[in-house]
């Protein structure tokens, strides 16, 4: 059960490339069929049912025909009260080192579904065979128990020194900024205004129990900084570290960001079919963000290798024109009352898309200078909108000379924006 919940939710996108991928292959294709589905959920409840049963039937043995003083009773009470605390902290400890250490989520590692079978199977039957060692009449479970728990202990201390586990998060100083974001409504200009938290920097641990947690929060980090340079170099990160949204925001991000030689290499990385295994889905993506980026020959193969196989997204259904830099592809503006920190550009990949603050979005930054100028150059044709960044204020703010998204397209390939005024 553990093993079919960590599979991958679909084989279609970029998946770590593993020698156990035939195992996780076939489990998955068997457990997306609703009656193959079904007979595993019920053949794995008879198992636990069955072993549930036998176990009953064995400690009704042991108590039947017995007379029990108040003391007898007490006394098997706390020792099952310890089987029962031992049980938990087995599990406990075993799911926090293979979870989160070990078998990170999506690493498709063949060793994570035997591991878990052996140390589940071993920590049930040392419980149930204590139990009913606590139950009998003539009981010695001290010693089994004692050693169990020293096991236990061992266990924790090591996870706890190696890894980190159960160690607290580190307190961090978490500074605010206000985010203004210029929207466009049915038409209207608009604008949305966000007081947010921006966490201060974690290191990411190698082998740590909160590594996930740590690349998480520098990816969102990065994000709020308005910073793309490093928000790339912390996906990469991610991907090393085998982060399966790390790899999904990374491409999603390329398909925003300007044609650069550092952009088609970050892609690359991903496309690198001796590190991953990719499927249509994800072939179908890597060509749209090659054909964002300008790469046509490297569109083209990628869309044909998205629409092989049964599970294919034909090559027409794909967008793959008007891609690359244009000239000189550049938004330039002015903005006049509060400086902002940061001003950012987002590309809003489909006219109806929220506006967000978010990694995949994301397309340049600059900070203005003294007298509030900024450009962004390089970019590629779309749609965009801007937001800025500034410390916290307490009083409303109010925008002046917003006139809506931005497009560049191959006939308008600037846009020099009337000044902005933000107070």
């Amino acid at each position: 059960m553990l093993f079919a919940s960590r599979l991958p939710a679909t084989l279609d996108f970029i998946l770590p490339r593993r020698a156990g991928w035939p195992l996780f292959a076939a489990s998955h294709e068997a457990l997306s069929r609703p009656g193959t589905r079904l007979a595993f959920t019920a053949g794995v409840s008879l198992l636990m049912i069955a072993a549930l049963a036998r176990f009953a039937w064995l400690a009704g043995a042991a108590v039947r025909g017995r007379t029990w003083t108040p003391a007898m009773f007490l006394a098997r009470g706390l020792l099952l009260a310890v089987v029962v605390a031992l049980t938990r902290w087995s599990f406990a400890i075993w799911f926090e080192v293979s979870q989160k250490v070990w078998f990170p989520f999506g690493a498709l590692n063949a060793l994570e579904p035997f591991a878990n079978l052996l140390v589940c199977s071993l920590a049930a039957f040392a419980a149930m065979a204590s139990a009913l060692a606590c139950l009998s009449s003539r009981p010695e479970p001290l010693r089994a128990l004692l050693s169990w728990a020293a096991a236990d202990a061992l266990a924790a201390f090591l996870a706890f020194s190696a890894y980190g586990a159960w160690a607290p998060a580190p307190a961090t100083a978490e500074a605010r900024r206000l985010f203004v974001v210029l929207t466009e409504e049915e038409g209207r200009p608009g604008r949305a205004v966000y007081d947010l938290p921006v966490s201060a920097e974690r290191e990411v641990a190698g082998a740590g129990a909160r590594r996930l947690e740590a690349l998480r929060a520098l990816y969102e980090r990065r994000a709020k900084l308005m910073d793309p340079a490093g928000l790339r170099s912390a996906l990469m990160l991610g991907v090393k570290f085998n982060d399966d949204l790390a790899r999904s925001l990374l491409l999603e991000h390329l398909s925003a960001a300007p044609p650069s030689p550092e952009a088609l290499g970050a892609l690359g990385a991903l496309a690198d079919e001796t590190a991953h295994r990719i499927g249509p889905m994800g072939a179908s993506r890597i060509a749209l963000a090659y054909a964002h980026l300008g790469d046509a020959a490297q569109a083209a193969v990628w869309a044909e290798r998205g629409a092989a196989g049964p599970r294919g997204i034909p090559a027409g259904l794909l967008d793959l024109r008007g891609g690359g830099a244009l000239k000189p592809g550049r938004i330039s503006g002015r903005v006049n009352g509060l400086k902002p920190l940061r001003v950012a550009l987002y590309r809003k990949s489909d006219p109806a898309a929220p506006y967000l603050l978010d990694a995949a979005g994301l397309t340049a930054s600059a900070e203005p200078d003294a007298e509030g100028r900024f450009s962004f150059a390089g970019l590629g044709a779309g749609r965009y909108y801007l937001a800025f960044a500034f410390e916290p204020v307490d009083r409303e703010i109010r925008v002046l000379g917003h006139r809506g998204d931005l497009s560049l397209d191959a006939r308008k390939t600037a846009l020099d924006l009337p000044a902005l005024t933000i107070k």
